[in-house]
């Protein structure tokens, strides 16, 4: 017989996703956007912001304090509406 868990696992959707929550959890979020080596274009910032965006809600908040970013806020006080 199945037994369900205590703790839900959220599987991430896609490579991107899962790199981010790897991010959060290390608290190492800003080197994964602002390392010039990994994002060489816009569209890896914007596949790493949307990631964020469909974040769980105590995931985003961790992801905001560790970037410590007004932009950030505003994407998530927007996308919340």
């Amino acid at each position: 017989m199945l037994l369900k868990r205590d703790e839900k696992i959220i599987t991430p959707a896609n490579s991107v996703h899962r790199a981010v929550l790897m991010a959060i959890e290390k608290g190492q979020l800003q080197n994964l956007i602002f390392d010039n080596n990994a994002l060489a274009s816009h569209r890896a910032m914007g596949a790493i912001l949307s990631a964020i965006l469909k974040l769980e809600p105590a995931k985003k908040i961790l992801a905001s304090k560790q970037l410590k970013s007004v932009y950030l806020d505003k994407l998530l006080s927007m996308n919340d509406k």
